[in-house]
């Protein structure tokens, strides 16, 4: 029956996985893109859990303090960026998944109104915890990386609470 909350596709052992799970963990693979492009590093705890480690071409670290401090390096303020994380392949092993997917990123003001643009394949590690699954391990290998000479940003981004009014056209 298709639409039905108990049937899932089948991980590599042959078990179900769940509509459920597939839902949460595409949203928090979808989470960490806007957590990162919005710099709301104070909230890294709903998508990363306390001793996360990520390696990526800027540098491993491990530990969730460590982990906002690169993000904030990396993506400091006045450089606005824009992240797609898309293709999630997902499988579940009981409390533990693994997904590999795809990131495009665009950052644009570093230096004087000039942009990167990159791609790189995650291989990321989440657990399933007491609220909810969480990432611990991110694994980036840049696939390529290439310059943009320049790039006019319209505007910075529209904080969330705005959005809403803005879509209704109305104040």
């Amino acid at each position: 029956m298709i639409g039905d909350a108990n049937i899932g596709t089948t991980n590599d052992t042959g078990e179900a996985m769940d509509h459920v799970d597939r839902h949460e963990l595409t949203d928090l693979v979808a989470r960490l893109g806007r957590l990162l492009d919005e710099k709301r590093l104070g909230e890294a705890r709903t998508v990363f859990t306390e001793d996360a480690s990520v390696a990526t071409a800027s540098g491993a670290v491990r530990g969730i303090d460590a982990l906002v401090e690169k993000a904030l390096r990396i993506r400091p303020a006045g450089v606005f960026t824009q992240s797609f994380i898309t293709n999630p392949l997902i499988e579940v092993d009981g409390e533990t998944a693994k997904i590999t997917a795809n990131l495009l990123a665009v950052f644009v003001g570093q230096p004087e109104g000039r942009g990167k643009l990159f791609g790189e394949r995650y291989q990321l590690t989440a657990v399933r915890t007491p609220r909810g699954w969480r990432i611990s391990r991110v694994e980036g290998v840049p696939l390529w990386e290439a310059t943009l000479s320049e790039i006019t940003p319209f505007h910075p981004a529209v904080p969330r609470a705005d959005m809403g009014t803005a879509a209704s056209g109305s104040k």
